[in-house]
């Protein structure tokens, strides 16, 4: 899995769909889960890379921050929406990456992303496109447990 995101992180471990980076030392260490979809809907949009990312940073008190990178500019004012199961969960849209407003949610988030085994995102581009992006959580549970040792 290409991850040009990382490139100035170290792979620590990578579980199934799912691969864990550290960057920095110390008190300025950060990590990360990442992801990218196994499937990309409408196929050929024009759109840089997506990814779904679990960071810490352990120096701010942050252990599992949730953020998507669409790989587009997000419609202003919209939302992106993720389904796990029956479960549906809006984030908001900052420019081309969409986040989790409340620290409850987020945590529902990843009990939802730990019980599940597909994930699927959507959102709307600043010029109308509507995209799914479907992701697999093979190895999330894994990955976290990684990412909560490596950056406790």
């Amino acid at each position: 899995m290409a991850f040009s995101a990382a490139s100035a992180a170290t792979l620590v471990k990578t579980h199934k769909a799912w691969s864990v980076f550290s960057h920095g030392e110390s008190s300025k260490k950060i990590c990360f889960a990442a992801s990218q979809p196994k499937v990309t809907l409408p196929k050929g949009a024009n759109r840089s890379a997506v990814f779904f990312y679990v960071s810490a940073w352990p120096n701010d008190g942050v252990k599992s921050e949730i953020s998507v990178r669409q790989g587009y500019p997000i419609k202003p004012g919209s939302t992106v929406s993720v389904t796990i199961g029956g479960k549906k969960f809006n984030l908001f849209a900052k420019d081309d990456k969409a986040f989790v407003a409340d620290a409850t949610e987020e945590l529902k988030l990843i009990d939802a992303m730990k019980a599940g085994s597909v994930m699927s995102i959507s959102g709307i581009s600043k010029r109308g496109t509507k995209t799914t992006d479907r992701y697999s959580l093979s190895g999330i549970t894994a990955a976290l447990a990684t990412l909560s040792a490596t950056c406790p």
